[in-house]
């Protein structure tokens, strides 16, 4: 996919306030396709949200690669308050909270969603994960948008954020 890294980068590059990553599945070579410049734009005072689903399992996937990044943003001493992590993933009632996890029980409602905006100004929306294989070896399929069809993504967000499903996670021990 060789042209969505450049685009991301790109708009991640232009952003002056805010990023918000929502995706369902990370893994560390995927995310270091965007890390580096994530950290740059954190460096400019851009607040960096990601949502994503098994952030509470400090035990999955995604926990340990944004838990990473944040210990990297630790290691430059990035304002910690520009990262927020936010995991996404409803629960029926009965489920234990041991089953809670990526490897147990299956989520009544989580996320599958795979959107980047930038300033909430332009948004990429997509097919591609946060993977090496979403990035680099699958064909994907994703827009970049920009203007009035933005403010429709903007509010899905804020929908998530504010809804009960959403837990913010602190990714320090």
């Amino acid at each position: 996919m060789s042209w969505l890294m450049p685009t991301l980068t790109r708009q991640i590059k232009r952003s002056e306030t805010s990023i918000t990553l929502v995706a369902p599945f990370f893994e560390r070579d995927g995310f270091a396709h965007l890390e580096d410049v994530l950290l740059s734009a954190m460096e400019r005072g851009v607040r960096v949200r990601v949502i994503s689903r098994y952030l509470t399992d400090t035990d999955s996937y995604n926990y340990s690669v944004l838990k990473s990044f944040a210990e990297r943003a630790d290691e430059q001493d990035i304002d910690r308050s520009l990262l927020r992590c936010v995991d996404y993933t409803r629960w029926s009632r009965g489920t234990a909270s041991a089953q809670r996890r990526q490897d147990g029980a299956t989520p009544a409602f989580t996320l599958h969603a795979k959107i980047m905006l930038f300033d909430d100004a332009a948004a990429y929306v997509g097919s591609a994960n946060v993977t090496d294989y979403g990035f680099e070896h699958y064909l994907e399929t994703g827009v970049l948008l920009e203007g009035p069809p933005v403010e429709g993504f903007v509010d899905l967000v804020d929908f998530l954020l504010n809804s009960e499903a959403a837990t913010s996670v602190s990714l320090t021990d």
